[in-house]
């Protein structure tokens, strides 16, 4: 059989299938073993008849040998006494017969028992439910039914699936073994037949080889056979035919002489020359052919070039116009792309511009100094990249980077903070709100009648909780030093400060990947001043004038220019469109208030440190989303 399946390459091509188990046992009538006919009884503690002696004689030598000890009364001895315990006589033996039997449980549990229906009751009922220690609710009690529930469908199912995933892995593991036996079988199988073929073409081999030794024997023996006779036969003639010639006269002839002697070495000279003269005209002829041929393969191969070097200039020149149309179409896509960003950025900037930035209001660039995403919180907002602290992080770079010096930076930052102005609201985000964690350990305890006690651990508690924009990223500025120092030391600084501070709680900070733009408040250059130590002055250029190239029109750098302290703080985001805002006027006076507490700088100086901030606040932004669409809008 197994060689029919080999014969006619049998698969085993039934895929594999789960094994439907029944969920719960079938509901049966339960009984009682102890009354049901199929149940043998007996004495289990019975064995093997001993086939040595007859049943009967058996019989009664057991019961004779058989003692009971009785139990003892206080008014009788102990004494033993003979007798049949069962009511009918049978053969006892010393060893019960033992037999190994093995069974497996289903794998069933057992089914649920559904839970009496009750109709719903009419009227209505009140009642409440107090416990020992006062509760309404005791959450252990009533949520310990239904977890218990959970807990048993989720090790139920857990259980059924593991079962399930052994199962086709088993058999899969079958379904492998029996492909291995199946590509052994068929390897022995062409092994057989190799050797088999092999074993024939040995034999077919010398089977030729004894014929064609056959062969050579028979020709060989026909050979020696004709030398034999002919030898025998030409042993006499010899003697016969020179006697005959001799006497004939042939010996010794003189033109025969003659002929030997002149005439055959003239004649031997006269074909040597003319032969030599052939060979030489033949020489002469193949030369001849052969510079014939180079010309001709000369010429050939000229041909072939300059025929080579048409088609390739061909080819050049298609591969170039194929370049060049891929290169103009890139282009035009290019273009295309670019003016379809363009307009895709201008109605971007147009919705902006007409959903949220016409619904602001023009504050103080002090009154609140919040997040680019101002938190989210649905309130006018002044966003500064970073924050207050973001903007510590790139001045303090900034101020090292344009060469100055700061001998104390916990100082520079406490005296900045503190110059701020009357009315100054710095908005910080937190993931816990700090009023509710002060209500857990006190009900009427504030921030601003703090004990001393508490102050480093509600400190400490917001330096863990608090977020902003670029908290997850300052691992990516690797051109900005000293992050944690001035991190830490702004955080303390705040909570020193705490009166001039906005807590607020958040779900989570601003992604750069997700929002749509970032928006940039700038003002127009064109209608700002020069400041009056600048030594500049402003130049409107009138229509019939032509003002050359070194001509200084407007101020080009917000450091030399008198920049108003007005900001247009509006929510950055509705139903529509969220996205994130920098107001660049309110960063340029929040950087000028920290300036001052250096001491007083020129304009030069001025100019140098705006267009580096400026540069780090771009380097970050590039870093974070080299994509995101940087709107402009000038609104002063």
């Amino acid at each position: 059989m197994a060689t029919e399946l080999l014969q006619e390459n049998y698969e085993f091509n039934a895929p594999p299938r789960v094994v439907q188990k029944m969920k719960y046992r079938e509901d049966r009538e339960a009984c009682n073993i102890m009354w049901d006919k199929r149940v043998i009884r007996g004495n289990t503690y019975s064995s093997v008849l001993n086939k040595s002696e007859p049943t009967m004689q058996t019989t009664i030598k057991r019961i004779q040998n058989t003692k009971v000890v009785t139990e003892k009364k206080e008014d009788e001895t102990i004494h033993d006494e003979e007798t049949q315990t069962d009511p009918n006589v049978e053969e006892l033996t010393d060893k019960p017969p033992r037999h190994l039997k093995e069974t497996q449980t289903e794998f069933i549990i057992e089914k649920v028992v559904p839970r009496l229906y009750m109709k719903e009751k009419t009227g209505i009922d009140e009642e409440t439910q107090v416990w020992d220690d006062g509760e309404l609710f005791n959450f252990e009690y009533e949520a310990e039914p239904i977890l218990q529930v959970l807990v048993r469908k989720t090790l139920d199912l857990s259980r059924m699936e593991v079962l399930q995933e052994e199962e086709l892995r088993e058999m899969k593991e079958k379904q492998e073994h029996y492909q291995k036996l199946k590509q052994m079988e068929m390897a022995e199988q062409d092994r057989l037949e190799k050797k088999e073929q092999q074993l024939y073409n040995e034999n077919i081999k010398l089977k030729q080889q004894f014929h064609n030794q056959k062969q050579r024997d028979i020709k060989t023996h026909e050979k020696l056979v004709s030398r034999a006779s002919a030898k025998k036969y030409l042993s006499k003639c010899v003697n016969l035919a020179l006697q005959q010639l001799e006497l004939s006269g042939y010996f010794r002839d003189p033109i025969e002489i003659q002929l030997v002697s002149e005439y055959l070495p003239w004649i031997y000279q006269d074909v040597t020359n003319e032969l030599q003269n052939s060979n030489l005209i033949l020489v002469e002829y193949n030369q001849m052919l052969d510079n014939i041929d180079d010309k001709m393969f000369q010429l050939h191969t000229n041909t072939l070039s300059l025929e080579r070097n048409r088609r390739q200039s061909i080819l050049d020149e298609r591969e170039r116009q194929r370049i060049a149309k891929e290169e103009a179409d890139r282009q035009r896509r290019e273009r295309r792309k670019i003016r379809l960003e363009k307009e895709r950025r201008q109605k971007l900037k147009e919705t902006v511009q007409e959903q949220l930035i016409s619904k602001g209001e023009e504050k103080e660039w002090f009154n609140l100094i919040s997040d680019i995403d101002g938190y989210y919180q649905g309130t006018n907002t002044i966003g500064y990249l970073g924050g207050i602290i973001g903007q510590f992080v790139i001045i303090i770079n900034a101020l090292q980077q344009v060469g100055e010096t700061i001998e104390d930076i916990s100082e520079l930052i406490s005296n900045s903070i503190a110059a701020l102005p009357e009315g100054t609201i710095i908005e910080v985000g937190l993931r816990d709100q700090i009023d509710q964690m002060l209500a857990d350990i006190e009900p009427e305890l504030t921030l601003a009648n703090l004990p001393e006690q508490l102050t480093q651990g509600i400190e400490n508690a917001i330096k863990s909780n608090i977020i902003y924009s670029l908290q997850q990223h300052w691992s990516q500025f690797g051109f900005l030093q000293n992050i944690n120092q001035i991190i830490d030391l702004v955080i303390k600084s705040l909570f020193e400060n705490r009166p001039k501070i906005k807590w607020s709680k958040i779900k989570g900070q601003v992604d750069f990947q997700k929002i749509p733009c970032l928006v940039k408040l700038l003002p127009g250059m064109e209608s700002l001043r020069f400041h009056p130590k600048s030594g500049k002055t402003r130049v409107e250029k009138q229509v019939e004038d032509e003002a050359t190239e070194e001509e200084i029109i407007n101020p080009q750098n917000l450091g030399e220019a008198m920049v108003d302290t007005k900001a247009t703080a509006f929510i950055p985001q509705n139903e529509e469109i969220q996205t994130a805002v920098i107001h660049n006027v309110a960063e340029f006076h929040l950087r000028n208030l920290i300036i001052q507490q250096i001491g007083e700088q020129d304009i030069q100086w001025l100019v140098n440190f705006t267009e580096k901030c400026q540069q780090l606040e771009t380097q970050i932004i590039e870093i974070l989303n080299p994509q995101l669409p940087q709107l402009e809008v000038q609104q002063y």
